[in-house]
């Protein structure tokens, strides 16, 4: 049986959505602010998932109620198609996901993930905004994304972190180091000449020079760039070794560029992160599954 939907529900959950309150939503249609929370919940049940965010006293719309609200209205001239939306938005196979996203999982893993998942579903549009941790943070925090996908989990109580997977990272270098004879690297034997690393800001250069730190090894920094693409072309340039995501080092072929393992003990996480309530909607739990499977 398909999914049914009234021209009154799609109204009272407009104004809602608009309004973003139940009680302002009731003011402004001379009607009571239960009725109008129960057409809405009704609503929500029908779907079976959540339109609005209401922990605490938030009554923020999800994602889903975003794609809900654009649907209805390109489609203003017929409940059926409405209909035909809300079914798609349902089951994650339509809508829009705003997706923030650290510059070293952009390319390899992000962008793949969603590329592969929109060509399975041409109804479902992902956006994808590339910055730093911080950035992805402040992000996620003020609405303006809908899940992260970074290296650290928050502390806010709002949100919930998925891991996709840990990165293994290893040691890259040009097929003339004298390192590529030895079957695994240690970062002592590594720092013995200048590394190319990834900028301050990125939580994946702090987790290394954390283990630096740790085992006492001194280095030197000969450059800096955003991606692990970048840092492996300016190891094949012989600017300096460089401690990279082994998918990023595939790209290259063995004659330009050499993987060693690392004997150190260096996992960098990457996590899906997102509200409580982002995180219960299909195309979320579709994005994710996607990035696990990458």
């Amino acid at each position: 049986m398909g999914m049914r939907i009234t021209a009154r529900q799609i109204e009272l959950f407009q104004m809602a959505y608009r309004h973003k309150s139940t009680r302002k939503a009731a003011d402004a249609l001379h009607i009571s602010q239960p009725a109008i929370s129960r057409v809405v919940a009704d609503l929500e049940t029908e779907m079976g998932i959540r339109l609005f965010d209401r922990s605490g006293r938030r009554f923020e719309p999800t994602p889903a109620a975003h794609s809900l609200s654009a649907a209805i209205r390109s489609h203003y001239y017929g409940i059926d198609r409405v209909i035909e939306a809300a079914t798609m938005i349902a089951t994650g196979t339509a809508g829009v996901l705003n997706v923030v996203t650290l510059p070293t999982a952009a390319d390899m893993l992000v962008a793949r993930s969603a590329a592969k998942l929109m060509a399975q579903y041409p109804n479902l549009r992902i956006d994808v905004d590339v910055l730093g941790e911080r950035e992805c943070l402040a992000m996620l925090r003020s609405g303006n994304a809908d899940c992260a996908v970074i290296c650290s989990s928050p502390r806010d109580t709002e949100f919930v972190s998925n891991l996709i997977r840990e990165i293994k990272p290893v040691a890259a270098l040009t097929p003339d180091d004298p390192l590529v004879t030895e079957a695994s690297i240690s970062l002592s034997q590594l720092a013995e000449k200048d590394l190319v690393m990834l900028p301050p800001d990125s939580p994946f250069r702090r987790l290394l020079e954390l283990e630096l730190a740790v085992s006492r090894i001194p280095f030197s920094v000969r450059a800096e760039a955003r991606t692990q693409t970048a840092l492996a072309e300016y190891v094949i340039s012989g600017i300096g070794r460089a401690v990279i995501d082994p998918m990023a080092g595939a790209l290259f072929s063995d004659a330009a560029l050499i993987l060693r393992p690392l004997k150190a003990n260096l996992i960098w996480p990457i996590k899906f992160v997102a509200s409580a309530s982002t995180m219960a909607q299909p195309a979320a739990q579709l994005f994710v599954d996607a990035l696990k499977s990458e």
